[in-house]
């Protein structure tokens, strides 16, 4: 990074922060007059000298009450929504949060088959069940 940009104005610091970098990129653009490529620039080696961590990313594990909520409920639309309101992630990071916790808590409530497990036997029962039941239903309907 150039002297000229060693230090960011306080907007594209905050927007850093708060892990917006394309926010952060179109602020240094409209207060320095910077071209895209070059703001983008300035912002990539400005992250590489001084990396930070957005807000709200050391808590991933906890998640407010909200989000859990509305990860119970299914809505990982929902819950990655309220993580941004609530954290100011960005929606990569609030995704990625929101994933992890949503495989977490499902592989720690079901079972999820390895190759050991041969899940290719359930698609073969349950025709053959039907079938069965076809078969016998038939049968009795002609003994009546």
């Amino acid at each position: 990074m150039t002297a000229k940009h060693e230090s960011l104005p306080a907007n594209v610091l905050h927007a850093l922060h708060q892990g917006n970098t394309l926010e952060a990129v179109k602020l240094l653009c409209e207060s320095t007059g910077l071209g895209l490529r070059e703001s983008k620039d300035v912002i990539c080696e400005y992250r590489q000298r001084h990396p930070t961590t957005p807000v709200g990313a050391a808590s991933f594990n906890q998640l407010p009450a909200s989000v859990v909520s509305a990860l119970q409920r299914g809505d990982k639309m929902e819950a990655i929504r309220l993580l941004r309101e609530q954290t100011g992630l960005g929606l990569k990071e609030a995704k990625d949060a929101v994933e992890g916790e949503s495989q977490d808590t499902f592989q720690a409530n079901h079972h999820l088959p390895t190759a050991d497990t041969p899940t290719s036997n359930l698609i073969w029962w349950l025709p053959g069940l039907l079938f069965a039941g076809y078969i016998t239903y038939y049968f009795l309907q002609s003994l009546g």
